[in-house]
């Protein structure tokens, strides 16, 4: 975990000032600028990302393949109101992916969805300001061991379904914004909550909860398990190239006091892209996870180890697609 955030802390604040993002359509820039001038008001709209493939074999040769067919996106949400010294910022997204190989049944290749809310109060200094921010994470769809979107004949029951797990954080604390680029929050005192509404699925004891009694596993799992801590938060946009080119990169970092308090959870997110056109844009998303309490497939199933192998280690996650953007 040292050695992760050894290098993970210069790469994710170094690499948005040598990479770029997506940039708004020019309408939505405009509007945006204007709400600043004004300072106060609504901004609100969203962007939706679309990624298609498919294959067909007719009487393919041995060994050259399959059939193939995969739909996914990405869906953005958000909602910003400014008032004065008050500042209060939304946003929602749901990504997901699903795939069907041959006549197997449809597997799920990504599904997150999340919501981000933060609530800020500028101090007499306009720099600084009190802050909360609330954060949201669980998935849409119900998901069977190998990824599938229904349980198969020789199978367990649901792995992971709406709820099941989700992630709660609230975290009161102070935010820093030293120019246009850079914002930092920190919060002495946050909650943190791992809650797994299915019964049958926090007992599979995967998603991070803790057992009912450590000395007999039989009993089962808890449904939630509360944290206690500190957050950190660091965030990092601007653009480039006539605001042709835009980078945005965040940084989320907790330490629960109540337990193990060393090991750090981490989630980096960066946003790099082009815009094509007006309201269309080249995004490349990636990002990288690590909860020491939350297990991840280390080993994909294999005829060695049918259920793959499951442990702690960084999560990455990346996707290449074409965003429309658009202001409500």
């Amino acid at each position: 975990m040292k050695k992760f955030l050894r290098y993970l802390v210069p790469v994710c604040f170094l690499l948005p000032s040598l990479l770029v993002a997506q940039a708004g359509d020019d309408r939505l820039k405009e509007l945006q600028q204007a709400s600043a001038r004004e300072g106060e008001g609504w901004v609100t709209g969203g962007a939706l990302g679309l990624d298609f493939a498919q294959l067909l074999m007719v009487h393919p040769r041995v060994g050259s393949g399959d059939n193939r067919i995969a739909f996914g996106g990405l869906g953005n949400l958000f909602a910003n109101y400014k008032r004065g010294k008050t500042e209060w910022q939304t946003n929602l997204s749901l990504q997901l992916a699903v795939q069907q190989l041959a006549d197997a049944d449809w597997q799920k290749s990504l599904d997150m969805l999340r919501l981000n809310s933060k609530y800020s109060y500028q101090t007499g200094n306009e720099k600084w300001a009190y802050a909360a921010l609330l954060t949201f994470e669980s998935l849409s769809m119900p998901t069977y061991p190998g990824n599938f979107l229904k349980k198969q004949e020789d199978a367990d029951a649901a792995q992971a379904r709406f709820l099941s797990p989700a992630r709660l954080e609230f975290s009161p604390g102070i935010q820093y914004k030293p120019d246009a680029h850079w914002n930092f929050f920190l919060a002495p005192v946050s909650y943190k909550l791992i809650y797994v509404g299915d019964q049958d699925i926090a007992n599979l004891g995967i998603h991070g909860t803790r057992p009912v009694d450590e000395d007999d596993l039989t009993q089962g799992y808890e449904q939630a398990f509360h944290q206690a801590g500190a957050r950190f938060v660091a965030g990092y946009t601007r653009k480039f190239l006539a605001e042709r080119m835009t980078c945005t990169s965040r940084l989320d970092l907790f330490s629960n006091y109540l337990d193990n308090p060393q090991n750090l959870d981490v989630l980096w997110q960066t946003d790099l892209g082009w815009q094509l056109w007006k309201n269309l844009s080249l995004n490349l998303l990636v990002e990288a996870f690590y909860d020491h309490d939350i297990l991840v497939l280390r080993k994909r199933p294999s005829e060695s180890l049918p259920d793959g192998e499951l442990g702690r280690q960084t999560s990455w996650t990346q996707a290449l697609m074409i965003k429309y953007n658009v202001l409500f």
